[in-house]
């Protein structure tokens, strides 16, 4: 008889998990974040290499939602068109977004390399695969978009195709080497690990109920205690 295990595989393969106690009492320092998912977390770190003090506080556990919890994909950012960008917001704008995007995985890169995160993250790209004479024509397109941007994308077609893909059944893929994977529960651990080991603060099971003004600070009290971000 086969049984069956609830959970998610990625915290099974994470080689730490940071220690998130409940907030209890009063904190006090700089800035105050709420959410240790990756853009919580990312802020954290960066903000310590400032110089400044920080307390982040998560309602469940560092990663608890989609940041610990999603495929792994490390991509480019979105399936959007860099040509239609433009046709939406204009050569300036649509440039500065698609360069972002497309050096978004060399920023996860180095972040894995700068605080050497142990996150079993692959560097060997990824594949869009079109699966009729439709789908590798709009992959034609992307990639003559991509490539006069100077972006590192191929497009496989025939035996390097079959190869890559494992399978004769693909018309034509889209090979961007910028790409690649990462266990994400192991990377945003690590992450927490790294605001810990620089001094932050980082307390888990700490919903915030509301933020308050004070007349030199702000307040957010998760319950039953709360976190005082210095002005």
């Amino acid at each position: 008889m086969v049984q069956f295990a609830q959970g998610c595989l990625w915290e099974q393969l994470t080689p730490q998990r940071p220690l998130s106690p409940t907030l209890t009492g009063e904190r006090n320092a700089d800035v105050c974040i709420i959410g240790a998912g990756f853009t919580g977390l990312s802020a954290a770190l960066q903000l310590l290499e400032g110089g400044k003090s920080v307390c982040v506080v998560e309602a469940h556990q560092v990663g608890h939602g989609g940041s610990g919890r999603n495929v792994g994909l490390v991509n480019v950012g979105t399936w959007v068109a860099p040509d239609a960008l433009e046709k939406v917001l204009g050569s300036v704008e649509a440039s500065r977004l698609n360069s972002a995007l497309g050096a978004a995985p060399a920023l996860v890169f180095a972040t894995i390399d700068r605080y050497r995160i142990d996150c079993q993250d692959t560097r060997t790209g990824n594949l869009h695969m079109a699966h009729n004479s439709k789908g590798l024509a709009d992959l034609q397109s992307r990639a003559g978009q991509w490539q006069r941007r100077g972006a590192n994308v191929e497009l496989l077609t025939g035996k390097p195709c079959e190869d890559a893909c494992g399978t004769d059944k693909v018309s034509g893929a889209l090979l961007d080497h910028r790409a690649g994977t990462v266990n994400p529960m192991a990377y945003v651990s690590g992450m927490a690990l790294n605001v810990l080991a620089r001094g932050g603060q980082v307390f888990g099971e700490s919903p915030v109920n509301g933020l308050q003004r004070t007349a030199d600070a702000g307040r957010c009290p998760p319950r039953p205690a709360a976190c005082e971000p210095r002005r």
